[in-house]
C-alpha cells in the first residue's frame, strides 16, 4: 500500500521569495516562471528557476499543460546564462523526491555555466558492460507498462428487451434461447431465428451460421453492439461483424416474459414516408 505523499510547505524557501516575503536577485520573471541568482552557487551565474505555481513539491505532480509553460522559460534562462557568463556549456539539473537531492520541496531548475576542465562536477562513469537484451527487455517492459497503463474496462451497459425499437443499434443484451433455432432460406441466405428474452419481454433473434454453436434452448447468451432490422415489418435483432455474441458467465436473474404484449417482435410496425 502506498504512503500518501507529504503536504507541500507553503512556507518553504521558494514560495516565500515568489510571496517576496524573502529577498532574492531576480533576473527573469513572467507570468509563469521566477529566476534569480542562486544564494549559495556553485559558479558564477549559477541560476535557480522556479514556477510561481504553488502547492506541488516536485515537477513530477506539476499539471502538464503548466510544466510546459514553464519549460519553456527553463530553456529561455538556460541559453541566457550560457551566452551572458561565455559558458562552454550548462548542466540544467533538477531534482525530484528527497533521494535524488532534493532538498526544497518546490520544483526548480539549477542552471549552471560550466568552463571545459573547470572539474566542477562529474557524473559517474557508465558501465563497462554493455547493456545486452536479456537485461534490457524486463526494464523495457517496465518502463513500458508506466508509460502507458492499462485503463480499466468500463462495464458494458446493457439493455433490457422493453428498450427496443426499430431504430436501436449498438444494444448489449444478456437474453435466454426460448426455443430451437429455426433455419430460415432467403435470398440473403441462411439464417437460423429463434425466441429469446429477458424479464421485460421477448424478441427474434437472427443468427448466422458462424454465430449458431452455441444457440441451445435455456442457453444464455450475451449479445455486444447488437443491431436491429425490420423483417416484414416486424423487429429481428441482429449481431453483425462488429458485434459478439458470447455464452453468458452468468446466469438470467428471473423468468423470461413470453407474454405475448411484452413481445417486441409481434408488434407490425408501419412504414412511414417522410417528404
Amino acid at each position: 500500500m502506498s504512503e500518501t505523499p507529504p503536504a507541500y510547505d507553503a512556507d518553504n524557501i521558494f514560495a516565500q521569495i515568489i510571496d517576496k516575503k524573502a529577498p532574492c536577485f531576480k533576473v527573469f520573471e513572467s507570468k509563469t516562471t521566477l529566476a534569480f541568482l542562486d544564494a549559495h552557487p556553485m559558479a558564477e551565474g549559477h541560476t535557480i528557476v522556479v514556477p510561481k505555481l504553488k502547492g506541488h513539491r516536485d515537477m513530477l505532480t506539476m499539471p502538464v499543460l503548466k510544466t510546459a509553460d514553464f519549460l519553456s522559460d527553463v530553456q529561455k534562462v538556460a541559453k541566457a546564462v550560457k551566452d551572458a557568463f561565455g559558458a562552454d556549456g550548462v548542466n540544467i539539473w533538477q531534482n525530484n523526491g528527497e533521494a535524488s537531492g532534493q532538498t526544497v520541496f518546490h520544483p526548480h531548475f539549477h542552471i549552471v555555466p560550466r568552463k571545459s576542465g573547470d572539474g566542477l562536477h562529474k557524473y559517474p562513469p557508465s558501465a563497462k558492460e554493455e547493456l545486452n537484451a536479456e537485461k534490457a527487455n524486463p526494464l523495457k517492459a517496465k518502463l513500458e507498462e508506466a508509460l502507458n497503463p492499462k485503463r480499466p474496462l468500463r462495464k458494458a451497459k446493457f439493455s433490457k428487451v422493453s428498450d427496443i425499437n426499430p431504430d436501436s443499434n449498438g444494444l448489449n443484451l444478456q437474453l435466454k434461447v426460448c426455443g430451437t433455432p429455426e433455419k430460415i432460406e432467403s435470398k440473403v441466405g441462411t439464417t437460423w431465428e429463434v425466441v429469446c428474452g429477458d424479464t421485460s419481454g421477448s424478441v427474434v433473434v437472427s443468427f448466422r451460421a458462424n454465430q449458431i454453436d452455441d444457440v441451445k434452448k435455456d442457453a444464455v447468451l450475451v449479445f455486444r453492439n447488437a443491431n436491429t432490422k425490420m423483417v416484414d415489418s416486424h423487429i429481428r435483432v441482429v449481431v453483425d461483424k462488429w458485434g459478439k455474441i458470447s455464452k453468458s458467465e452468468e446466469d438470467l436473474e428471473g423468468e423470461v416474459d413470453m407474454s405475448e404484449k411484452a413481445n417486441v417482435s409481434a408488434i407490425e410496425y408501419e412504414r412511414v414516408s417522410v417528404n
